[in-house]
């Protein structure tokens, strides 16, 4: 069978692209498989590309090409039409745009609530018939964004590499993993320094320190540095752009586990859509205590692999029960190792070939 991948920002390396550069590994063994390079990607450097994913999400992609598509702004509607043809199978991870597919099967993969598109209108309409089926990544981005893209659809959770992270010696340490960015869909990590400075100004965390890690890009500086100057004299590190094994290292090292993304939001798009870092964390045996809204409700079952929290009082109160009770972490910290296999990537792989 010859399979086409696209993802239109292969070069982010973010969620969605792992998400597709597994599909390609796990279908490049047994089948022919091209990932598409659009317009914007024909630029970049198809060796170091390649090299970059691999390392980036332990990932083998030897047997996959990666093959200059016309595809992307500007790219030429019949070239496309003709193109697609040559695939039995073609994968797609739309940030919101669609256009007529011409392979034989054709599937789409949504990571976010993406509503009032493109159902709204005629052409939407039109160019969504030509889609077999939607895979979504959470059962909360489904019921968000499953009106405005009336299609079959199944849910497969994305691929967690858990088998990679264990637990090491555990410190008094309370971790949080997202990007450092400032605005839009962004971490809320203003909202955890500040609960940590109350429960530390009430001398209810001695020796515990608040540990944020994520990635940042050149812009998000401005936000980092008010991140410093509101922890300024509490026990809060910041590691930007850590590498994946120090952040390995820092999910074995850790206790408790934080997340706040869409804390005060009613929007979907501003919550976590699944939530990755908190899978990572469970693996290493860090206690979850995140909030109880997007994707993480899938993750976490409450009072029993972790703790979902409403409001800050809930996030307080629950992480000095952990810090007071070593037989509850330690009970939750075993459960929430064993919830996250279910999250793994040989899951991922067997879900994926049933499908095929």
């Amino acid at each position: 069978m010859k399979v086409a991948i696209y993802s239109p920002y292969l070069d982010t390396l973010g969620g969605g692209e792992r998400y597709m550069m597994t599909i390609a590994q796990i279908l490049s063994d047994g089948h022919l498989v091209d990932v598409l390079l659009d317009s914007h990607l024909n630029s970049f450097n198809i060796d170091k590309l390649k090299k970059d994913l691999e390392g980036r999400f332990n990932l083998s992609l030897l047997k996959v090409n990666f093959k200059k598509a016309p595809l992307g702004k500007n790219s030429s509607f019949f070239r496309r039409l003709f193109f697609l043809k040559d695939y039995d199978l073609f994968f797609y991870l739309t940030d919101g745009s669609i256009f007529i597919p011409t392979a034989k099967k054709n599937i789409l993969h949504i990571q976010t609530p993406l509503a009032g598109q493109p159902a709204k209108s005629l052409w939407g309409r039109v160019k969504l018939i030509g889609w077999n089926l939607i895979i979504y990544n959470s059962k909360f981005t489904e019921e968000a964004a499953k009106k405005s893209w009336p299609k079959d659809s199944v849910v497969i959770y994305p691929p967690v590499d858990v088998d990679s992270i264990k637990p090491l010696e555990k410190k008094k340490y309370i971790l949080s993993v997202g990007r450092f960015f400032g605005y839009l869909h962004y971490k809320k990590q203003n909202v955890l320094i500040d609960v940590f400075k109350k429960i530390h100004k009430e001398k209810k965390l001695t020796g515990w320190s608040l540990h944020l890690a994520g990635s940042a890009a050149e812009g998000d500086n401005d936000y980092i540095d008010k991140l410093k100057k509101n922890a300024k004299g509490v026990p809060i590190n910041f590691y930007p752009n850590l590498s994946y094994t120090e952040l390995i290292k820092l999910y074995g090292q850790s206790s408790i586990y934080w997340h706040a993304a869409g804390y005060d939001e009613s929007d979907p798009t501003k919550m976590e859509h699944f939530g990755i870092t908190t899978v990572e964390a469970m693996a290493g045996g860090c206690v979850p205590v995140v909030i109880g809204k997007g994707g993480q409700t899938e993750i976490v079952e409450h009072n029993k692999s972790g703790f979902l929290w409403n409001d800050l009082d809930g996030l307080q109160s629950f992480t000095l029960r952990l810090i007071n009770e070593a037989g509850l972490w330690k009970e939750l910290s075993n459960k929430a190792r064993i919830r996250a296999k279910i999250f793994s990537k040989e899951i991922f792989t067997k879900r994926i070939n049933q499908l095929i």
